[in-house]
């Protein structure tokens, strides 16, 4: 499996963030182990939750509750293909929640994702103990980080080493549209937001990766109508050769973002 584009960034995020984590906090959850994360991080193949959700309050974005997938709607979800998308699209909500240090926002959008993680039956041992480390880490921002973060590591190698390949895409599609569509919603709402227009032309070539990943396992059918789900998306970038996108570009694609956004959350 490719490593991904973004792999350096990735390491240094997680290391940097393992590292930074009060000396009680580490002591009292080994996952904060810095060899674990690199060595899980190579295996996870697209930008994380917790880097998006980073780059935006790195730029000072607001906290806006109202962006995130409603945790009501879990119930909606029937499917194993509904199940691990909106297992992406919660993920990246409790990523965004817990970066910004909204601790009850944090424990919801938890409690909701271990719904779906419990219904997908990926019972890694990681994510057997998971809620209990993020309970137990909730005042420390770079903990949870590292935590949240190995969560995907983990899961996304679960469902790899188990013949759930197409789950594992699935999980990332959600947090990658959802990660995707919060960053737009930004955009419109902020006059001078030059800094999310140029993540969001980036997001161009993780594209790229998330459908060549998905291309690869397109047998399985819930893969393969997810990938044309992206389409849409993929069409609005095509014009895209560089950081600087114009008003059409942009609208073309927060355009596509959200209508494919919604087709997830129902």
């Amino acid at each position: 499996m490719l490593k991904g584009l973004f792999f350096v960034a990735v390491v240094a995020l997680s290391v940097a963030a393992s590292s930074c984590g009060n000396k009680k906090a580490e002591n009292k959850d080994k996952t904060l182990n810095k060899d674990e994360v690199v060595k899980d991080v190579i295996k996870y193949p697209i930008p994380t939750p917790a880097e998006i959700a980073k780059a935006l309050n790195d730029a000072k974005a607001p906290f806006i509750f109202s962006l995130c997938n409603p945790v009501e709607k879990v119930d909606l979800y029937i499917t194993d293909r509904d199940k691990a998308l909106n297992l992406g699209v919660y993920g990246a909500n409790l990523s965004y929640s817990s970066t910004y240090g909204m601790k009850q926002e944090t424990l919801n959008y938890l409690k909701v994702s271990k719904v779906l993680i419990d219904e997908l039956q990926i019972s890694t041992r990681f994510n057997a103990a998971f809620a209990e480390r993020v309970e137990r880490n909730i005042d420390n921002k770079d903990s949870l980080t590292v935590i949240i973060s190995n969560s995907f590591f983990d899961t996304y190698a679960f469902l790899q080493n188990n013949g759930k390949d197409y789950l594992s895409i699935l999980v990332m599609t959600g947090s990658w549209v959802e990660g995707l569509y919060t960053t737009v919603q930004i955009a419109i709402s902020t006059p001078k937001n030059g800094v999310f227009l140029k993540v969001i032309a980036n997001q161009k070539r993780t594209l790229d990766k998330l459908l060549e990943l998905m291309d690869q396992n397109k047998e399985s059918k819930n893969v393969e109508d997810s990938m044309s789900l992206l389409f849409p998306i993929k069409k609005a970038y095509e014009t895209v050769n560089d950081e600087n996108l114009t008003k059409e570009q942009f609208e073309a694609i927060a355009s596509a973002v959200i209508r494919v956004r919604q087709s997830i959350v129902m």
